[in-house]
């Protein structure tokens, strides 16, 4: 009778035995000089990479001092650009340009009187991101129900496109609530795009979609990894973006993805404390300009590289109806202005990074700022900490009821690097708290996707929304300060942590550059 745990420990054995011998084989003098070449190579390549310091530093220790396992680890996660898809990647957002009416606002008065924030706009358009842009109306949602009640009525308003891409599509209550409805939109007629991260919605099989693919929809995944070919860049970057357009006129972004963990039905404590947006009028235009970009590049197949030709090919018949222009009406009475500000490894500025830096150091009343995630680089961190010097109200609220244990250990040594240059911390406590936003000064609002770490600022795509208005501002400041009233200011002379905890959370920070 066969006996696989038997056969498979003989095996193991007889590998082990047989590298022992190739080790008692070669000479030790061979070994140092295959080690050493290594390392020289190792060194070289990182070098060339031109990374910061840092991150140059920590991947050549973990060379040196993981020899077998640092080629597979930095293979996986060390790459920083989209490479091996960049010229598909360009490509499509080359022929997106194409589809796309070009069409610059005049500033409105708020920003150009005021100098900081037009300087600010310039900076991300500088990168190739659309100017700030009217819109009719701009609404925060801080409850994740009352976000998706609001999502899924105007899906149920379509009459002719409904574009949705998702890091995060669970099949569960709320995931399977949106696929039915988006099905039964189909089904009247409307066309229905739905792109999902490959590894973010991996529980989501072709099982789940086929209600909605039957119905004339259509589902792409992003990089999805290949088993055979074990690409890095498919593993490696994520499309983190949390994006709705519907009919070109009404869009949705921030943090919330579509997972009953996020709603209060959800039996989990009241759901995860998030905040979406939700935008109206000539905005939206720029996220479905971000979709239509991410749309033809997740469904250029397994082609390295791709012609004008077969581009056009993948075009959507509809194309002409996604780009609507606004009515003269709505130009003539715009609502507050949103510069959307999108960026990705496959970009050589991390735009939204830049973005946030400036509007940083721009600042001279406040910063306040909530994130899941708290890894900042160290252009960041001095431009926080340099802030509080200039007598700025630097404020961060971060979650005690943290998702990812490993992250919230290195992000703790960065609250206590911060607390211990005068810059107060809360952690929220009654629940997980996942917003992503920014309130600068009087007139400054940003939400969305981007958490405060490296990860998002160079390795993931992500989106934000800017918004230049003092009315909505002032909204987000009354969210702030209620999530602070359910917080608890840390101290950094707290906690006499053992040496166990400060080794692992030490560690923890050496990882800052991919977390």
């Amino acid at each position: 009778m066969f006996d696989l745990p038997t056969q498979l420990a003989q095996t193991f054995r007889s590998a082990a035995a047989g590298a022992t011998a190739v080790w008692e084989f070669i000479p030790g003098q061979v070994w140092i000089v295959l080690y050493a070449s290594w390392i020289a190579g190792s060194v070289m390549f990182i070098l060339l990479q031109r990374r910061r310091p840092t991150a140059t530093m920590a991947w050549i220790l973990g060379f040196i001092t993981l020899p077998l396992l640092g080629a597979p680890i930095y293979y996986f996660f060390g790459p920083r650009k989209l490479l091996r898809r960049k010229v598909r990647r360009e490509l499509a957002k080359r022929y997106a340009s194409r589809l796309v009416p070009t069409s610059r606002d005049h500033l409105p008065p708020m920003l150009a009187s005021r100098r900081w924030l037009s300087s600010l706009a310039r900076v991300a358009t500088a990168y190739g991101d659309a100017p700030p842009k009217p819109a009719r109306a701009v609404r925060l949602y801080m409850e994740s129900d009352i976000a998706y009640e609001q999502m899924e009525a105007a899906m149920r308003r379509a009459r002719q496109q409904i574009h949705l891409e998702y890091y995060i599509f669970q099949p569960d209550d709320v995931g399977t609530r949106w696929r039915d409805l988006l099905a039964a939109k189909a089904r009247e007629g409307v066309a229905v795009r739905l792109l999902v991260d490959a590894l973010g919605s991996k529980n989501c099989k072709s099982r789940f979609w086929q209600p909605l693919t039957e119905a004339g929809g259509e589902v792409r995944l992003f990089n999805p990894p290949k088993v055979l070919k074990l690409r890095a860049s498919l593993l490696n970057f994520r499309t983190h973006r949390k994006i709705i357009v519907i009919d070109g006129a009404t869009a949705f972004t921030g943090g919330l993805n579509v997972t009953a963990t996020s709603s209060g039905s959800s039996g989990s404590g009241g759901g995860w404390r998030d905040t979406h947006l939700s935008i109206e009028g000539a905005p939206a235009l720029d996220l479905q300009m971000i979709f239509l970009e991410d749309w033809l590049y997740a469904g250029t197949g397994n082609t390295k590289h791709m012609s004008m030709d077969e581009l056009l090919m993948n075009t959507p018949d509809d194309i002409g109806r996604w780009f609507p222009q606004p009515a003269p009406q709505e130009a003539n009475t715009p609502g507050p202005w949103v510069q959307i500000v999108a960026s990705g490894p496959d970009e050589t500025i991390p735009s939204i990074h830049r973005f946030f830096f400036t509007a940083i150091s721009s600042a001279r009343r406040r910063i306040w700022i909530t994130t899941p995630y708290f890894v900042p680089d160290e252009p960041m961190l001095t431009a926080l900490v340099t802030a509080k010097a200039r007598g700025v109200d630097v404020r961060l609220i971060l979650p005690r009821l943290g998702d990812s244990r490993f992250v919230a250990a290195a992000a703790s040594t960065f609250a206590e690097e911060v607390m211990t240059e005068g810059v107060p911390v809360w952690e929220y406590t009654p629940r997980m708290i996942h917003a992503k936003t920014i309130v600068i000064d009087d007139e400054l609002a940003i939400v969305g996707t981007a958490n405060f770490d490296n990860r998002s600022f160079r390795l993931n795509f992500e989106v934000v929304a800017a918004v230049y208005d003092a009315g909505l501002t002032a909204e987000l400041a009354t969210a702030f300060e209620h999530d602070l009233a359910g917080a608890v200011q840390l101290r950094a002379e707290h906690g006499k942590e053992s040496f166990a905890l400060r080794l692992v959370k030490s560690a923890a920070r050496l990882a800052a550059p991919v977390l």
